[in-house]
């Protein structure tokens, strides 16, 4: 019995080693070229997503967790991936919704529409009608939908996913530099990289 609590024990140390201390390769890869250093206590960490992706949608609930401990000096955004097809449809929704203030509300019930209710979502009539049954005010949505602003994010993401190499998703992306693989320690790891990077800051 000894033996066993001492090799659970062991195991559990060995599994929180791990996620504190990240290597490059094995838990992510440095984005080249690599932007300047920069300055101050204030770190974006961007999370490349698709409404359609069941491995974005099963981490979320954790994400959001996570989200809501950050320290105030860690910027977090969502970031809807455009692969092409449904996706750009839905990341120009994403960021009209955005826009409108209404995105947080309905983050979750995208997931939910997709994966648990099967609706598809992949044509702006099967969106319009989602959305319109979550109490959407639709006149404005399509006046913000087709506006410069959402078009300017849309390009925006579109740039992004290049400069930062992003080719698969869930994606978290640390300071523009780390691009952090979709392990089950995604959490834990970007945490330890959101700290080297203020360390290395300091240097």
């Amino acid at each position: 019995m000894k033996k066993l609590f001492l090799i659970l024990a062991l195991g559990l140390l060995s599994f929180n080693a791990y996620a504190a201390d990240p290597k490059e390769g094995r838990d992510y890869n440095l984005i080249t070229p690599a932007p300047p250093v920069g300055s101050g206590d204030e770190v974006e960490v961007v999370e490349f997503f698709m409404y359609t992706c069941p491995h974005c949608k099963n981490l979320d609930p954790s994400l959001q967790e996570w989200v809501k401990k950050l320290p105030e000096n860690v910027k977090f955004q969502h970031m809807p991936a455009m692969f092409g097809g449904a996706a750009n449809l839905h990341a120009k929704n994403f960021f009209a919704l955005q826009v409108m203030g209404e995105e947080k509300r309905l983050h979750n019930a995208w997931f939910k529409a997709i994966h648990e209710d099967k609706r598809r979502l992949r044509t702006q009539a099967d969106i319009d009608k989602f959305l319109e049954e979550n109490g959407v005010d639709m006149n404005k949505f399509h006046a913000t939908l087709n506006s410069f602003t959402v078009q300017t994010k849309a390009n925006r993401a579109a740039a992004l996913m290049r400069r930062y190499g992003v080719r698969s998703v869930p994606m978290m992306v640390v300071d523009g530099r780390y691009r952090i693989k979709n392990t089950p320690q995604v959490l834990e790891n970007t945490d330890a990289l959101i700290q080297k990077t203020l360390d290395d800051r300091k240097k």
